[in-house]
């Protein structure tokens, strides 16, 4: 019985909590487009916010200074390089022209660095300097060897593309190692996910789905595919089991998480659902967020997803995150 009522203490709580369906492609469309002021304003967490901010503001001082801006970012104890902080730049095809931490790499076409599950990390990096705009922006995620931690962390960059005075494009960027993830970086993955299933077909886009070498491993997290019965096509947390049926699946609290998203997707083309699960290493169930989008690839009906874990207690008030239930008491 003692069970019983926490079970639907928690499921109460769940149930106050609205979360939209976001229009994912328009949102990071937008960002892409907007004043260092509006990206800032996607995140939820401060140390999100301050990194994006500084890196905008180095944007800015190339974009006047050029590659003298660069001496700037080389000033230890400045904001620029201080402890854990500092700035890279690379041009368009792979050389490294500024790095303090690894000055070694400057003029050098380092393009196939990869992290420790292969992925092409510097690749990533000067993608988003090939997109259009100028102010054209993005993140990269990748697990590396942090020299002060004993085993490997991800590690998120957020990238800027960058056109200086003299028409050169640079690609500059900075990174965090252990950042909270944001529901923004979970809708981009899940919504360029979308984008390969439609251009390339199913057999391409799930061989990436399932390599940890692509984006869309990232941060513990991983993009799974779903038939629209719940059935499973693309499972990295179990790759040996195919066509396992989800629609029953119930959380911590007996939640069917799958067939709400299945439900609210009968009448959307994107959905958000909160549920609980167990941390690892945790003995109390957290809260999960789910982004999942429908799409149609020939006569299928498909669902594309991740989900993550929030960073904060449920009891917790987090401002800037329209998930959190705003009417419960304190």
């Amino acid at each position: 019985m003692i069970m019983l009522q926490r079970q639907q203490r928690v499921r109460s709580i769940l149930d106050r909590v609205v979360i939209g369906a976001i229009a994912g492609a328009a949102l990071l469309g937008a960002a892409v487009v907007a004043h260092a002021g509006d990206k800032t304003s996607l995140y939820t967490y401060s140390d999100t916010r301050a990194l994006v901010s500084l890196v905008e503001e180095a944007a800015g001082l190339v974009e006047r200074q050029g590659e003298q801006a660069f001496r700037q970012f080389g000033v230890k104890g400045s904001k620029w390089l201080n402890g854990d902080v500092y700035f890279f730049a690379y041009l368009v095809d792979g050389t490294c022209v500024f790095h303090p931490i690894t000055p070694e790499l400057v003029g050098k076409n380092v393009l196939d660095l990869r992290d420790l599950n292969g992925k092409p990390i510097i690749r990533s990096i000067v993608d988003v300097g090939k997109k259009p705009g100028n102010d054209a922006s993005g993140w990269v995620f990748y697990l590396w060897e942090n020299q002060v931690q004993l085993t490997p962390m991800w590690k998120s960059t957020y990238v800027r593309k960058v056109v200086a005075p003299n028409g050169q494009t640079y690609v500059i960027g900075s990174g965090l190692y252990d950042i909270k993830v944001e529901r923004v970086f979970i809708e981009e993955r899940v919504n360029r996910a979308a984008d390969v299933l439609k251009a390339e077909g199913k057999a391409a886009a799930f061989k990436q789905f399932k390599d940890p070498a692509s984006p869309f491993f990232f941060l513990n997290s991983y993009i799974f595919v779903l038939s629209d019965k719940g059935e499973t096509l693309v499972d990295p947390a179990f790759p040996t089991l195919a066509g396992r049926n989800l629609s029953d699946f119930e959380d911590a609290v007996g939640f069917r998480a799958i067939k709400e998203v299945l439900q609210k997707l009968e009448t959307a083309d994107a959905a958000w659902v909160q549920y609980m699960w167990l941390k690892p290493g945790s003995p109390m169930p957290s809260r999960k967020l789910l982004y999942a989008r429908k799409l149609t690839i020939g006569d299928e009906i498909l669902i594309v997803g991740s989900d993550f874990f929030v960073a904060t207690p449920i009891w917790m008030r987090v401002e800037h995150d329209p998930a959190w239930p705003r009417n419960l008491p304190g």
